[in-house]
């Protein structure tokens, strides 16, 4: 279990977006944070990767803790060894690499050739339209194939636990379904648990089993997903559409 108790993130006196968030991941899970630009959402993943560091290299209140352990004061490149894995806001890929190449430095640091084979074949069932492209060059690549790529090179890096930075971002209505839909079948497969910063609320409560809302750096409710689904938090912290209605990305076609 991946564990989030309370943290405040403040540099030279300022608050970094963070005054007070708990979360819980738990293995095998997907869990949505939730909430409106400037909430916090990126800056508790980067909390949690070991991204974010403060002027003493350590948060400023709370703890992260992974199996019980704090994580909270690692660097980011031994918290990743730990199988926490961030893909970060905004598509990011290796433009002149071609695909297979940019899926190959997730396993940059592996030595077991053998199941890096195997895992690059897992990478082309969920996302089946890589395999024909596997010779382009990721720069050439359209913006849902370049999120499939990045996504599929996380996967490389064989994580317990990934952190989705607004995956929908930028995508066609379409290609932001299918990529959910791919997630949650990631999720449920290889025990792989996911916590999904995003906007698309629609999107990600169809795959959570469980999400927070964040408001001005705190957890401000949370709950099961059909829960999130409320009035209540649909007028305070989501928004509603003109109808009186949750805004999907089905409307937005």
């Amino acid at each position: 279990m991946l564990t989030v108790n309370g943290i405040r993130a403040i540099y030279g006196g300022v608050v970094l977006g963070l005054s007070d968030v708990s979360l819980k991941l738990e293995e095998g899970k997907v869990v949505a944070l939730l909430g409106a630009n400037g909430s916090g959402k990126s800056t508790t993943l980067k909390s949690i990767s070991g991204m974010l560091r403060t002027e003493d290299g350590k948060l400023s209140e709370g703890s992260i803790e992974l199996d019980g352990k704090r994580i909270d004061r690692l660097a980011p490149e031994r918290i990743a060894r730990l199988g926490v894995c961030h893909v970060l806001q905004g598509i990011s890929v290796f433009p002149q690499l071609s695909t297979e190449e940019n899926l190959l430095m997730g396993a940059y640091l592996r030595q077991d050739r053998k199941n890096v084979d195997q895992d690059m074949d897992g990478v082309y069932r969920y996302f089946p339209n890589l395999p024909a492209l596997r010779r382009r060059k990721a720069g050439y690549l359209s913006g849902g194939e370049q999120q499939m790529l990045v996504i599929g090179r996380a996967l490389l890096t064989r994580p317990r636990f990934m952190l989705l930075d607004e995956p929908s971002l930028g995508l066609a209505p379409g290609i932001i379904g299918e990529i959910f839909s791919i997630l949650k079948t990631i999720c449920r497969e290889s025990n792989t648990s996911l916590l999904v910063a995003e906007q698309n609320t629609a999107a990600v409560l169809e795959i959570a089993d469980y999400g927070y809302v964040l408001q001005n750096g705190r957890t401000a409710y949370e709950g099961k997903s059909g829960q999130l689904e409320g009035d209540r938090v649909k007028k305070f912290y989501l928004g509603l559409g003109e109808s009186g209605t949750f805004i999907s990305y089905h409307d937005k076609a």
